[in-house]
């Protein structure tokens, strides 16, 4: 009978990073062929040969819990007082939801306190990102890893069009973000860059693809968009299939970020596969992933960021160097290198030692 490995979550989703990671962890253990089970406290119609939670034997040779927000499959770890691997997502902090969404900001304070608990438990942390990281040595975890998030898009992203781009008008112009709607991404301070943008391109527009959450930030988003004399150029895509969030990329002429906390940032990575030109602020792990490769912002009033986005749109030499640079900083995300980095954090504890 194979080792057994269980990978404890709470929900498998789709179009969903942690549970893509998931998946992706899991198909690489099983090449190696471990028994792989992932074990879960929510059914999704994404779920598929799982565990429910009330079921877990805690018997695996590794356990490794995916820690990104309050949950009872991280309880269960601390009641059961069981060893794993931590893979630590980051907790975006609660004051961003209190406001919108009570009870998810009661959700993510459980998971910082759920953190503190399940630190003395920890075998070894596995990071996204040395930000990530660092917070787990200060929680006094000694072995902690760097491997980023398993990353790869059904369709994957093509390196070899790296110079095939829109033709912008000087009026003209599609800045694009991909992530939740969410207070912490900050989408409230792109659609305010896009208003004083719009001034210079009266053609161009904003698209956010990404669910809401909460539902109220989206209300507010669209709220804003009309204030600001804007809601006819501001597109709200919603949650997009993987084929459509590659049109997206497509037609899209430069990725915008705002956000204030990003444990990683998938959709950075991805921009950057595309050739695409990102702006981001200079948040958290943000400059971290984008190694050097976009226009990194020391902060966020609507005239910085539309000005570094207008400057993008004009200066095709620009764009190129930023695509150039963007393919190559995200090769360093490419799965054949990150499934060697997850095996490398993972085999001394699941091969035996000679």
């Amino acid at each position: 009978m194979s080792p057994a490995v269980d990978i404890l979550i709470p929900q498998m989703a789709s179009a969903d990073a942690t549970s893509n990671h998931t998946r992706l962890i899991q198909e690489l253990l099983e090449e190696k062929q471990f028994e792989v089970r992932i074990v879960v406290e929510r059914r999704t119609r994404a779920t598929r040969g799982t565990i429910p939670i009330e079921k877990w034997k805690c018997d695996a040779q590794v356990s490794i819990l995916q820690h990104s927000i309050g949950s009872e499959v991280a309880q269960c770890v601390i009641r059961k007082r069981s060893p794993i691997v931590l893979n630590y997502h980051n907790i975006t902090p609660a004051e961003y939801f209190r406001a919108w969404q009570p009870e998810l900001a009661r959700s993510v304070e459980r998971g910082r306190q759920q953190l503190h608990q399940l630190a003395p438990l920890t075998r070894r942390g596995i990071a996204d990102s040395a930000f990530n990281a660092r917070e787990l040595q200060e929680l006094g975890i000694n072995d902690v890893v760097v491997s980023p998030v398993l990353w790869q898009l059904d369709g994957q992203l093509s390196h070899g069009d790296a110079e095939t781009t829109n033709k912008i008008s000087e009026d003209g112009g599609t800045m694009l973000f991909v992530g939740r709607l969410a207070p912490n991404k900050c989408q409230h301070d792109l659609i305010a860059a896009f208003a004083v943008l719009s001034r210079l391109r009266p053609k161009s527009r904003l698209v956010l693809v990404g669910d809401a959450s909460p539902p109220e930030y989206l209300l507010s988003l669209k709220g804003l968009a009309r204030r600001l004399g804007v809601n006819d150029r501001v597109v709200f895509a919603g949650k997009v299939s993987d084929q459509d969030l590659l049109g997206w990329y497509q037609v899209a002429d430069v990725l915008a970020c705002a956000s204030e906390h990003e444990g990683f940032g998938v959709p950075l990575v991805e921009a950057m596969a595309k050739g695409l030109p990102v702006v981001a602020y200079d948040a958290a792990a943000v400059a971290e992933t984008l190694h050097g490769a976009g226009i990194v912002l020391s902060d966020k009033r609507p005239v910085t960021v539309a000005t570094a986005i207008n400057r993008v749109l004009k200066d095709r030499k620009l764009q190129s160097t930023l695509r150039h640079r963007g393919i190559k900083a995200a090769q360093r995300f490419d799965i054949s290198l990150t499934r060697q980095q997850m095996w490398d954090a993972l085999r001394d504890l699941l091969e035996p030692q000679s």
